[in-house]
């Protein structure tokens, strides 16, 4: 399995995205197409049919161009990399590793957050801790960790992650974490609104700066073109924290709405976001 993944990843980029295509024509009638529809129209429940449908018709497009970037990533060079994924304003972290001081970045599915992690190794002067959740898949999940770490970046499973950082957090310079992830039931949680929407939040996107002394930063990504991505930071928040105050989830919150509001297709609709329900006092 793991040869064939390497042999289509180095197929010609003309190729791939020629796959894309037909892809996305199919799986757009039923790839969670149920679920991509009721996330929209809960969403933006102002929006027009045609709107709505105009959305699904490029959703489709960046999941499947997304899915195949994944797939070449396995075998992309540092230096391609590098050109397809450029960024805007790098140096303030790179200073803030520099100065010793611990930096989270907070980023969600949108665009691809799978370039956007590898990229971040290679243009970083710290090694890139990142918090993941293992594939169900033992065979996948080898691939995908594999294809993650190709160019030094740690990887963190999400349930050992207070551990890891108990007993490594001095070689913690930069944490990914990408905290649109809805969690299960057996989770500790935050709910707050997202999108109209009753959503649950990890705690770990509160907690995790506070436990760490770290500065917040959120990283958006937005396409190009095809196969070329920016990169730029956005400053949420600094030490010293208030514990006792849920102070760094609305921001990130509202940071990520606006990203959403802005370029709705590239956000993973398809993903089952809002699965849990609050219960009502």
């Amino acid at each position: 399995m793991k040869f064939l993944y390497y042999l289509f990843s180095i197929l010609p980029s003309t190729i791939h995205y020629f796959i894309s295509d037909i892809l996305s024509f199919f799986l757009s009638f039923f790839y969670r197409k149920k679920v991509v529809k009721k996330n929209l129209l809960n969403s933006f429940p102002d929006l027009s049919k045609n709107k709505i449908k105009e959305i699904i018709k490029l959703f489709y497009k960046n999941l499947c161009d997304v899915f195949i970037e994944t797939i070449k990533g396995y075998s992309i060079s540092k230096k391609e990399l590098k050109s397809r994924v450029k960024y805007k304003n790098i140096e303030p972290i790179n200073n803030h590793i520099k100065n010793n001081e611990r930096v989270i970045l907070i980023t969600s599915h949108q665009c691809n957050w799978e370039w956007l992690l590898m990229s971040l190794e290679i243009n970083l002067v710290s090694n890139v801790h990142a918090i993941y959740k293992k594939l169900s898949s033992n065979i996948f999940d080898k691939i995908m960790y594999k294809g993650r770490s190709k160019f030094g970046t740690i990887l963190i499973e999400d349930r050992k992650i207070v551990r890891f950082l108990k007993n490594n957090l001095d070689s913690v310079k930069v944490l990914v974490i990408a905290a649109d992830q809805s969690p299960s039931f057996k989770n500790a949680k935050i709910w707050t609104k997202m999108l109209n929407q009753d959503t649950a939040f990890f705690q770990g996107i509160e907690l995790l700066p506070k436990i760490t002394n770290s500065i917040v930063y959120f990283m958006s990504m937005k396409r190009i073109n095809r196969g070329k991505y920016s990169i730029e930071f956005k400053h949420l928040s600094s030490p010293p924290y208030d514990k006792g105050k849920t102070e760094i989830l609305p921001l990130y919150v509202s940071t990520v709405e606006d990203l959403i509001n802005e370029r709705p297709h590239e956000w993973l609709w398809s993903h089952k976001r809002w699965k849990l329900k609050k219960a009502i006092k």
